[in-house]
């Protein structure tokens, strides 16, 4: 798919209790770094440990980034946004 194909998804916050946090994973060190969620916290380190809790896994490198720090780019509408 070519990336003109993509359209940049609005920003519009995603939750009203607190800042939002994606979760990305590497299972192993050759591995991919995969999008596994989002979780809500009010700094990294509580988004670490969070994330930790929910998804439960044994991962060599868990990332936390604000999501609203995050661009998402896609072909497709989402869940009700529009792109």
């Amino acid at each position: 798919m070519d990336s003109e194909d993509r359209t940049r998804v609005l920003d519009a916050p995603r939750s009203a209790t607190g800042r939002e946090w994606e979760v990305f994973v590497r299972e192993d060190a050759d591995g991919p770094l995969k999008h596994v969620g989002s979780v809500t916290a009010g700094d990294a380190d509580a988004a670490h440990d969070r994330a930790s809790d929910l998804f439960d896994w044994t991962a060599r490198d868990v990332w936390v980034c604000p999501a609203d720090e995050t661009r998402r780019f896609t072909a497709h509408t989402l869940g009700g946004e529009s792109a």
